[in-house]
């Protein structure tokens, strides 16, 4: 460290500072070097292979050899990104899912059985089906609570967690926040993450959402 004119003090001294000078015009000239080399073995391969490759043999396949890895290094350069690029795209949304779930509260087993418990019916021709594709039949959960019974219209028969629409018989649960999905599929979300997948009602500190 020195002091300049100036009266700042400097990190690098005179010398280290020359070193890097140095450096970085030995690589400049390296780069330019093998720029040149390249632009003249193109040359000597497209014009006169034939007479290189007879009078001066080595020199010829020299040529060949570097114009080969230069040609290679650059396609691979090429494929690499481009696979980079497709795995980036590919593979994002499920890098940003394991992201958001590492770090997060999951519910336990005790949480799970006080959530209200359905069997779903599909609604047949005698019970008016424009009303609703089907209702919510309460079933009795472990701890002795009993909901209401719901009718669903034909847009809410889904489960938006599978994407799969609600079949005759099938096992729903309902959150706090009155969404509902398969069974199957909540239980193993809120293992993961004890919140809501569409409005992120925290089931386990009640309004709060994340």
């Amino acid at each position: 460290c020195y002091r300049s004119r100036s009266g700042k003090f400097n990190l690098l001294t005179p010398s280290h500072s020359g070193h890097c000078s140095v450096a970085k015009r030995c690589e400049t000239v390296n780069t330019m070097a093998s720029l040149l080399w390249w632009i003249v073995g193109f040359y000597w391969i497209v014009s006169g292979g034939d007479i290189l490759l007879q009078n001066a043999p080595s020199l010829y396949w020299l040529a060949v050899v570097f114009l080969a890895f230069d040609v290679f290094f650059a396609v691979f350069c090429v494929a690499l990104a481009c696979l980079i690029g497709v795995a980036l795209c590919c593979c994002l949304p499920c890098i940003i899912a394991v992201l958001y779930a590492v770090g997060q509260e999951g519910a336990s087993e005790a949480d799970l059985k006080v959530l209200p418990k359905y069997r779903f019916h599909i609604c047949k021709d005698e019970e008016k089906p424009s009303v609703g594709a089907g209702k919510m039949v309460p079933i009795e959960t472990s701890s002795g609570y009993l909901a209401n019974e719901r009718i669903l219209l034909p847009e809410d028969a889904e489960c938006c967690i599978c994407l799969s629409l609600y079949e005759d018989e099938t096992e729903l649960h309902a959150l706090p926040c009155n969404h509902h999905f398969h069974s199957t599929c909540i239980v193993k979300w809120l293992k993961m993450n004890a919140t809501c997948p569409l409005c992120k009602y925290n089931i386990l500190k009640g309004n709060e959402q994340v």
